[in-house]
């Protein structure tokens, strides 16, 4: 596949067919995404790819605590973004709401849809990416760029991912599960597998601001 074309094909799935991805299919995707530039090539990441019962167990046990509304904990905190990405954030949610039906005051409805979010939308898959805590920053700045190669080598292979910080939100039960060290960060999760091209949701494209809001040209 063209990467340009991949690029724009791309979107967030959020929903699945339950046909699992096989392990050489995502030990190639893996291998592709693998040569993503890192910092002095320093490849600060680790994962923990997941399917079958333990993708059943996460599922379960993420979406309890969503359930009930449990405090989350992230290893990285969630911003609290200032204007105009505030805006750029609730105008997703407005739209994702309207296209699924869900009201304003439909707090039932909402919760659902919260809930399928932590139950990475019935993805067969998931990916776990960590790094080593007390890393710099840089360390994120590697992850973002393995985690943008992972969903563009998945399109290849007929797949499509969601990127979720709800995936990591409860850092203490999936390191219990995986048997994650604890000087390890989660940093994102990301759900994969092969989208439902018959799912209301999966027909959502999110907008993108003109070129001209954040680019300046110099010298042409």
């Amino acid at each position: 596949m063209d990467v340009i074309e991949a690029i724009k094909s791309r979107y967030s799935v959020r929903a699945y067919k339950p046909d699992p991805v096989s392990k050489e299919v995502l030990t190639q995707v893996m291998r592709a995404a693998l040569r993503a530039p890192s910092w002095a090539n320093t490849q600060t990441w680790e994962f923990a790819i997941i399917g079958g019962d333990a993708m059943k167990e996460l599922k379960d046990i993420l979406g309890t605590k969503a359930a009930a509304q449990d405090e989350r904990y992230p290893d990285i905190p969630r911003p609290d973004w200032p204007s105009p990405y505030r805006e750029r954030r609730r105008e997703l949610g407005a739209q994702i709401y309207q296209l699924m039906g869900i009201s304003r005051d439909d707090t039932e409805a909402q919760l659902r849809w919260f809930v399928q979010m932590y139950r990475f939308f019935e993805a067969p898959n998931a990916i776990i990416v960590y790094t080593d805590k007390g890393l710099s920053e840089w360390a994120l700045l590697n992850i973002g760029l393995v985690i943008q190669t992972i969903a563009l080598a998945a399109v290849n292979y007929g797949l499509g991912t969601t990127i979720l910080a709800a995936g990591v939100s409860y850092p203490d039960e999936i390191r219990k599960l995986f048997n994650i060290p604890e000087s390890k960060q989660l940093v994102l999760a990301l759900a994969i597998g092969y989208p439902d091209p018959e799912a209301r949701v999966n027909k959502f494209r999110s907008n993108r601001v003109p070129l001209d809001t954040v680019v300046t040209w110099y010298g042409f």
